[in-house]
């Protein structure tokens, strides 16, 4: 080994080569440590980050607050569709036939209700209100990545495929209580982390649903004083 203490030509030995490979080991684990540490960080920070128009990106804390608001707000509806209409074609009350089994017409028509409510809680909210009752309430508002216009009825739709309609998935979980729902309420789970991890790595806090429909997550800058 040389004066500065990197290995000569002829110093390989197995000893020597454990020792490297002892030191690359621990450069690579304190490089995936500090990678999830700065992952940490972005999925909690409450920072303020200037977007355009003089107004903010929404941070990931606050969306995921609302995200959250608006699937409890989902279920509920979706719980009573279920009594409702689920009884229509069904025994009274529930979607769920003797023994366990799933009526099948009942969730259909559930299903179908539930993705007409959906698209009209999220798309219209989005289009006609700027936010969700829940967005709303925590000061945020849904605009066009360039300026944070108002944001057209295509976009909405878009933003729903890839936000609205896996939230809508997580939900059902709620009120099928059948394998049926536990299978795509978890689908509808893992999905919507992926768009949480793609939301925290973006510096503007578009995750994919964003970034295809063209949209960001705003609130306006508080003015001093």
């Amino acid at each position: 080994m040389t004066a500065s203490g990197t290995p000569r030509g002829d110093d390989t030995g197995p000893e020597q080569e454990g020792i490297w490979e002892e030191r690359r080991g621990d450069t690579d684990a304190d490089s995936s440590d500090a990678s999830r540490d700065g992952l940490t960080r972005r999925l909690t920070s409450t920072a303020q980050t200037p977007g355009p128009a003089g107004l903010l990106y929404a941070d990931v804390p606050n969306r995921v607050m609302a995200l959250i608001l608006d699937i409890i707000l989902l279920s509920v509806i979706g719980f009573v569709l279920a009594w409702l209409f689920g009884g229509l074609v069904s025994r009274p009350g529930a979607i769920d036939a003797a023994g366990g089994e799933l009526d099948i017409v009942a969730f259909l028509v559930v299903l179908v209700l539930q993705l007409v409510v959906s698209f009209v809680y999220f798309g219209g909210s989005w289009t006609l209100l700027g936010a969700t009752p829940a967005t709303r309430l925590l000061g945020l508002r849904i605009g066009g990545e360039a300026d944070g216009s108002t944001v057209s009825w295509r976009q909405s739709l878009i933003r729903w495929l890839f936000l609205g309609l896996p939230a809508l998935l997580s939900s059902l979980a709620v009120y099928v209580p059948n394998a049926i729902g536990l299978i795509l309420g978890g689908l509808g789970v893992v999905w919507m982390v992926a768009l949480l991890y793609t939301m925290a790595q973006s510096p503007t806090k578009q995750g994919l649903h964003d970034r295809y429909a063209g949209t960001i997550v705003i609130k306006r800058r508080r003015s001093a004083g």
